[in-house]
């Protein structure tokens, strides 16, 4: 177990991290935070949950940055010791979405990127039970680069949204639910650009769940009354940055019904993740959104009283389109 005087010491460190990590450390050097256990979290203020949080993404993109960059011709080792560190970092049920994706990616379709650089803000946490955890922030990410398409990203800050759950037999949190709001710009030469991941399949009594609960979230949104399917500790984040990381006034309201598509999800014990798309007819601090079809990734947690309600969204509103007639850029 991870004492609070440990703890302290992982909270010397500033609101903003930005750096490359030259020197590979042990497993247990790597997944010193992510093996903190949830009972030394439950003392903690918030201002020192989202310095934990800071630590923890930080730990994430530290472990990230060691994966090896392609080379022009987008060749890479996806089983190197790297990667497979990287996805240890997953839950087995994990859901992945991306922004220029109308699927989502599982840990069997899932592979990571080459990051590098990074620099990580606004780190903002949320527990919606004592073994979940609800994460926000921005990163920025300089040299990201697809293994498998050679796909150069935006490297703009971008935000992010992440649910955690400890997982006992590993010892460590994993990532159930990742919200991936970054997107291509351009593409190494000699890449394969038009490569796009293999889709999962997902059982049909994940998808009938899904489905009869967005249904329950429309509702309690249209009535007036959202609060009625969010958790504790509910966070949303749009692909432009506004978020809901606190309890406070609604932002975010649907003007009617919507129709949903492309909808995928997966079940795992006490949580389920959905993806799907849809051209939302909401409205964010009044304004309308605008009216494309993008997608959404919404992760939801059967409380203790019985009753499933969201723990985070992921709202993909302002998803950036990979030109087709970009130049690609040498090494």
């Amino acid at each position: 177990m991870v004492k609070l005087s440990q703890l302290a010491l992982l909270f010397s460190f500033c609101a903003t991290i930005s750096f490359v990590t030259l020197v590979s450390p042990t497993r247990a050097e790597r997944q010193h935070v992510y093996s903190t256990q949830p009972s030394a979290l439950s003392p903690l203020s918030q201002d020192e949950l989202n310095l934990f949080g800071l630590k923890l993404i930080t730990e994430s993109y530290q472990i990230r940055s060691r994966v090896e960059k392609p080379s022009g011709d987008a060749v890479a080792d996806i089983n190197s010791d790297a990667v497979k560190a990287v996805m240890g970092l997953y839950d087995d049920d994990a859901l992945i979405q991306r922004s220029r994706l109308n699927y989502a990616l599982t840990k069997k379709t899932y592979v990571p990127n080459y990051t590098g650089r990074f620099t990580v803000s606004n780190v903002a946490v949320s527990r919606t039970s004592e073994t979940v955890l609800v994460v926000s922030f921005d990163v920025r990410l300089p040299d990201r680069v697809s293994l498998q398409s050679g796909n150069i990203y935006s490297g703009d800050t971008m935000p992010r949204i992440l649910v955690l759950r400890w997982n006992d037999q590993d010892g460590m949190w994993k990532i159930v639910s990742h919200g991936d709001f970054d997107a291509p710009r351009a593409y190494l030469c000699g890449a394969n650009k038009d490569f796009m991941p293999e889709k999962s399949a997902f059982k049909h009594e994940d998808l009938e769940l899904a489905q009869d609960l967005w249904e329950k979230v429309q509702t309690s949104s249209l009535s007036g009354h959202p609060e009625t399917m969010q958790s504790q500790g509910f966070q949303y984040v749009f692909s432009s940055g506004e978020r809901k990381t606190a309890p406070g006034k609604v932002r975010a309201r649907l003007k009617k019904r919507e129709e949903i598509k492309n909808v995928e999800a997966l079940r795992s014990d006490d949580l389920l993740v959905m993806r799907f798309d849809s051209v939302s007819p909401m409205t964010i601090d009044g304004q309308d959104v605008e009216a494309s079809l993008r997608p959404r990734l919404v992760t939801f947690r059967h409380d203790t009283d019985g009753q499933w309600r969201m723990n985070a969204i992921a709202v993909f509103l302002v998803t950036a389109k990979f030109a087709e007639d970009v130049k690609c850029v040498g090494q």
